[in-house]
């Protein structure tokens, strides 16, 4: 594919995604002044490799990506401070090993957009953006339990669309180890 990163500037990503990744980050980070060092590491970084990202469609979840790396490296930073559990845990729960997650995650924001709109909207807000499950309610003016509803329905959905594109192999943590694409038509993902 094309090079199309060059069209994207650092400026209009900032514009168009800072603040959901604030809202991504508010979610996991207690302290504001984090938040804050977090976010100029994250732009900092995608400044330094958009030139890298050949794939503009896959940009949502490269940005994620970079993000939820600097999560990790702020409570990596965080872990030698004695008693910090809370730190250990997420380096623990998001800690990236060599799988395909990254690749597989890019190709799930694509499939979102295949969702009736209702769940495309409330599982982007949910999964990409970190949004809770009672400010999805207000936001779509629904109930918590219709909120929930329509992510499950979206992540099942997904898990569907998913199946009928690509065959999965997982290593014991459920990370994505290999994947081969069935080579389904209606699959618009590309590779796997």
């Amino acid at each position: 594919m094309k090079d199309q990163s060059s069209h994207i500037t650092t400026e209009q990503i900032w514009r168009e995604l800072s603040d959901r990744l604030r809202q991504f980050v508010r979610s996991r980070v207690n302290s504001a002044t984090d938040v804050d060092d977090i976010l100029q590491t994250v732009f900092l970084r995608i400044h330094q490799k958009i030139e890298d990202l050949h794939q503009i469609e896959r940009l949502e979840a490269w940005v994620f990506q970079i993000t939820r790396n600097a999560v990790i490296d702020h409570f990596r930073k965080k872990r030698d401070v004695p008693n910090d559990d809370l730190a250990q845990n997420v380096v623990a729960e998001m800690k990236s090993v060599e799988n395909l997650n990254t690749e597989v995650a890019g190709c799930l924001t694509a499939l979102i957009d295949h969702l009736p709109e209702d769940q495309k909207r409330a599982v982007s807000m949910y999964e990409l953006e970190g949004i809770s499950q009672k400010e999805i309610a207000e936001r779509e003016s629904i109930s918590l339990s219709g909120a929930k509803s329509r992510i499950q329905r979206g992540r099942k959905s997904l898990e569907t669309m998913l199946k009928e594109c690509c065959q999965f192999q997982f290593d014991k943590q459920g990370n994505i180890l290999k994947c081969k694409a069935e080579g389904n038509p209606s699959c618009d993902t590309g590779d796997c």
